[in-house]
């Protein structure tokens, strides 16, 4: 299992230099989110990283128009990028044209904010073949199922494993738009504060690709190392770029892989500068909260569903989908959504193009007389003769 970090200037450098981290992200601010680097401090710090005896990775992770994909190829165009040990992208239309116009330079791909499951993941293994280096996987996956994947899949898997969770992103630009400069470069920072939630302060920057709001706390997994070895992860994300570390606090970290120690986290954990979580990572019960949301009374209650409203016309009609075979003249019962009990009765039923019937057959359109307070959504049971 390995390191790897985000590389913005010398100085962070010099800090990891005597680690075991042997591979750097680079970001050049026209082709990352993040990047702020230009071309000069790009390739300033890829020459220093390969001195260095380091893996220099470019970070391509923008999302792809026309126009800014336009200027990322005019840009990697002009990059030597023989010197990178791999590219990192996110948008497929980017991983294509690498796969297409640079077969010999490895991909690794970003899939943390979808291809969350195992099929897809597969399927973008088999499509990339030995050029796809590495998967960079979601933190939303439980370790169970990052034990899983990791043991599915053929391409070796990356998480993050101590930074900042992004919650939201949009290529919008949302933190007061006219205060900023003619820079596009210009990166702005701010909190918001839910107003119902004072308590929670998310970090919001905008920059020249859009706004990122993150979760107040930051992932936080150094404590869980060797769990992470057993389910198999080749790499372990460290994101620094918000905060500001030291020497000494790296090396603990970098202690962590080769002999884990418990106080060495609670050390950690006690001077890292924000609040911290684990995520998702003991389990991810999200789903569950589907099942409290859903609506009771739009719930199969049986055998003796028949159909459902599909649409309600005042003072005219009723459509109905049906679900199961009937004979007209049988009293039916209908749970709106909002829970209220009607009757509906059927000695009367049509076609939709108006043709009276006299039985109803699974899977067809009727229309029955109209029923007060029976709107669209109402599922439509047999009564009891």
């Amino acid at each position: 299992m390995l390191f790897n970090t985000f590389l913005e200037n010398h100085s962070e450098l010099k800090l990891i230099h005597d680690t075991s981290i042997r591979e750097v992200i680079l970001e050049h601010q026209t082709l990352s989110r993040m990047g702020r680097l230009s071309t000069k401090a790009l390739l300033s710090l890829t020459d220093a990283a390969l001195a260095a005896g380091l893996s220099p990775v470019l970070q391509w992770d923008i999302l792809c128009t026309e126009n800014n994909f336009k200027r990322c190829i005019k840009l990697l165009d002009d990059l030597p990028l023989a010197k990178y040990n791999a590219i990192r992208v996110q948008d497929i239309g980017a991983a294509e044209w690498v796969r297409h116009e640079h077969p010999d330079l490895p991909i690794q791909l970003i899939a943390e904010t979808g291809n969350h499951n195992l099929t897809g993941l597969k399927r973008w293994c088999n499509y990339f073949g030995k050029q796809l280096q590495r998967l960079v996987l979601s933190n939303e996956l439980p370790k169970s199922t990052l034990k899983k994947y990791c043991e599915s899949l053929t391409a070796p898997c990356e998480i993050l494993a101590a930074g900042r969770i992004l919650l939201f992103y949009t290529p919008r630009k949302l933190l007061n738009i006219n205060a900023l400069s003619t820079d596009s470069s210009e990166t702005r920072e701010n909190v918001l504060v839910p107003s119902d939630q004072p308590q929670r302060r998310f970090p919001t920057i905008q920059n020249q690709h859009g706004t990122f709001m993150y979760h107040h706390k930051d992932l936080f997994l150094l404590d869980y190392i060797p769990e992470l070895k057993n389910a198999n992860l080749s790499v372990l994300r460290l994101d620094f770029r918000h905060i500001d570390m030291q020497a000494d606090t790296i090396k603990k970290i970098d202690m962590l892989l080769e002999a884990f120690e418990k106080q060495t986290v609670k050390s950690l954990k006690s001077k890292w500068p924000s609040k911290i979580t684990r995520g998702f990572f003991r389990a991810n019960r999200t789903d569950l909260a589907i099942e409290r949301i859903k609506n009771p009374h739009r719930k199969d209650h049986g055998e003796t569903l028949v159909g459902c409203v599909v649409e309600s016309v005042k003072e005219e009609h009723l459509i109905l989908l049906s679900r199961k075979s009937f004979r007209c003249g049988k009293q039916l019962l209908g749970i709106t959504p909002e829970g209220r009990e009607c009757l509906i009765l059927t000695e009367s039923i049509n076609t939709t193009d108006g043709q009276p019937v006299n039985e109803i057959v699974s899977g067809n359109l009727y229309k029955v007389p109209h029923v007060k307070y029976v709107t669209a959504e109402t599922l439509v049971y047999s009564r009891a003769e």
